[in-house]
């Protein structure tokens, strides 16, 4: 367990930097998702209440 108390003393950034960086990829997929299904409940409520579609903008 020697080496492994070596390598986090060592490289403290070897583990921190790529968790960050599949963190956000996976922030930005979720944010892109979630931009793409609100349009996609807009398309929907405009096509059963195009009246009422200024209400979700």
């Amino acid at each position: 367990m020697e080496w492994l108390n070596d390598f986090f003393t060592q490289e403290p950034f070897s583990i921190a930097i790529p968790v960050v960086i599949i963190i956000s990829i996976f922030i930005y997929a979720a944010r892109r998702a979630h931009f793409k299904h609100l349009e996609r409940i807009r398309q929907i409520d405009e096509t059963y209440n195009p009246k009422a579609s200024f209400q979700r903008r």
